[in-house]
């Protein structure tokens, strides 16, 4: 099976894993499914292995759920997209694109966007269950993709990469020191000696932005703001202008999304280098 038949399977419900799945579309008439945008991303109809994987929580009461197509640059231009419009700031400020052409960078055309929970629906308090099925379906993936990172944002992301063992900590002992900056693994024995870096932090939604994420910033508001401007100097960017633009944008440190943001840019300076080491080591 290549991965174009395994989302396909995944959408109508027909793996083995989708019989017991509370949110398997045999069971839900209107549910939401995406997958991961060729036109920015992976051309995974081709079966190319990506640089990166980023997992997020599940397609639901957001723009995949309109658009069946999972990516921070076309969901970004949807006005009410700030999960979407958030994550392409951090992408743009820390793993740099260029600016020159942002919607066709190198590295994030090597990138494969997924969710933890294949489908969504609003409201729905199943999203525990689900995720546990469709960690398969996760896994599965990434182990035809084979990528050299993968990025989990979020509880559900972090607990799936747990639960299938590509990680040894779960997401109540990832976070503890995310003041530091992104909780990193290294995985040298997942597949085939492969060696991949898993990256944790937060997922960009507005509420994690806004609300969950700044009482977090601000016991720690100094000695974040040191580790940024330290890990700027020391990450030779290939657009510097493009973290200047970041810090000007989220400038204001007694706003409470400016320090959401600026407390994510802390664990996707780290992402950034990953991810830019792994292509370059690739290429």
């Amino acid at each position: 099976m290549n991965i174009s038949q395994l989302l396909e399977q995944a959408q109508f419900g027909d793996l083995d894993t989708c019989r017991e799945c509370p949110l398997s579309p045999k069971h839900n008439m209107s549910i939401a499914f995406g997958t991961s945008c060729t036109d920015h991303g992976l051309d995974w109809r081709k079966e190319s292995l990506a640089n990166s994987i980023f997992i997020a929580r599940d397609p639901a009461n957001t723009t995949p759920q309109k658009t069946g197509r999972l990516c921070i640059v076309h969901n970004a231009e949807n006005s009410t997209d700030k999960t979407a419009q958030n994550s392409l700031d951090l992408w743009k400020a820390a793993v740099s694109l260029n600016a020159e052409n942002t919607e066709a960078s190198e590295y994030i055309k090597k990138n494969y966007w997924v969710n933890s929970i294949m489908h969504g629906v609003t409201g729905k308090a199943i999203m525990e269950t689900a995720r546990k099925h469709c960690s398969k379906v996760l896994q599965a993936q990434i182990q035809m993709l084979r990528p050299k990172v993968v990025i989990a944002a979020g509880t559900e992301a972090v607990n799936s990469l747990y639960d299938i063992g590509l990680i040894s900590r779960d997401w109540q002992a990832v976070r503890l020191n995310f003041h530091y900056g992104a909780y990193m693994e290294k995985n040298c024995s997942w597949i085939d000696d492969k060696s991949m870096s898993v990256y944790c932090t937060y997922h960009t939604s507005a509420g994690n932005v806004n609300r969950t994420i700044p009482p977090l910033y601000k016991p720690f508001a100094d000695d974040i703001e040191q580790q940024i401007k330290k890990k700027v100097e020391a990450n030779k960017l290939d657009n510097q202008d493009l973290i200047t633009a970041f810090l000007s944008k989220y400038h204001n440190t007694s706003y409470a999304p400016h320090q959401g943001m600026r407390y994510l840019l802390n664990h996707w300076l780290d992402i950034g280098v990953g991810i830019r080491t792994a292509y370059k080591d690739a290429t």
